[in-house]
């Protein structure tokens, strides 16, 4: 699974490595989060609308509310979608088909369980580039208030199994996408065969090494977080 992510990309980074053409205006979206965590306000990547085709950034919240959920509590659950079934599941389907987006990252954390304990890992790409970790994105309003109720947006990250050397510290790991995969996920006339085809490419070259165990708190935030440590 991916519950922890690392995103202090600047605001050009992010322009220049996923082809932005319209950034929210919302600050806190190039705030650097050495600790991102469920339910925080993160970066999306969505693709442009019929008359402007541009990609957008975007800003949503860290676990997926489906449009029919009746209070917005349940995105806490929903920070991952598991790719084999996310076409079935009926709190994923329709983000799957109709709502794709791209989760920037730095790198993500994960934990090795063993018989010395939870040691947990900073995992980013060998050339330190940025991360593309394959999303969905809802909108929730609330619907006793009525037509007035602002919208909620909220994302989740899809995930796969773990492959090759992945598989020693989890079971689990993001779906990350090379520029062409990423170019079939946003389009929204993919259909599921692509889209499947697209969860299958192999990741970037991963690099990964130990942290300090702090990182399990959502209240450590700091560039410490994913320096190299040793026991």
């Amino acid at each position: 699974m991916c519950g922890r992510y690392g995103n202090f990309l600047t605001e050009q980074e992010l322009v220049d490595h996923f082809h932005i053409a319209a950034v929210a205006d919302e600050p806190r979206l190039f705030d650097p989060n050495w600790n991102v965590s469920p339910t925080q306000l993160v970066a999306i990547v969505v693709p442009g609308k019929e008359d402007d085709p541009g990609r957008r950034l975007e800003a949503a919240r860290w676990g997926l509310v489906p449009s029919w959920a009746k209070d917005p509590s349940i995105g806490s659950r929903m920070i991952n979608a598991r790719s084999e079934t996310v076409a079935d599941k009926p709190s994923f389907r329709s983000a799957f088909a109709k709502r794709r987006c791209i989760v920037p990252a730095s790198g993500y954390f994960e934990w090795q369980t063993s018989e010395a304990g939870k040691q947990p890992f900073w995992i980013h790409s060998a050339d330190e580039a940025p991360l593309a970790f394959a999303g969905l994105y809802e909108f929730w309003r609330d619907k006793a208030l009525g037509d007035a109720a602002p919208w909620l947006v909220t994302t989740t990250i899809m995930t796969t199994a773990a492959r090759g050397p992945m598989r020693d510290i989890h079971d689990r790991q993001p779906v990350m996408l090379d520029h062409d995969a990423t170019d079939a996920w946003l389009d929204r006339g993919s259909d599921q065969g692509t889209l499947f085809d697209v969860i299958s490419v192999p990741s970037p070259e991963l690099a990964w090494h130990p942290v300090r165990p702090e990182v399990g708190s959502p209240k450590n935030n700091g560039p410490e977080n994913v320096v190299r440590y040793v026991a």
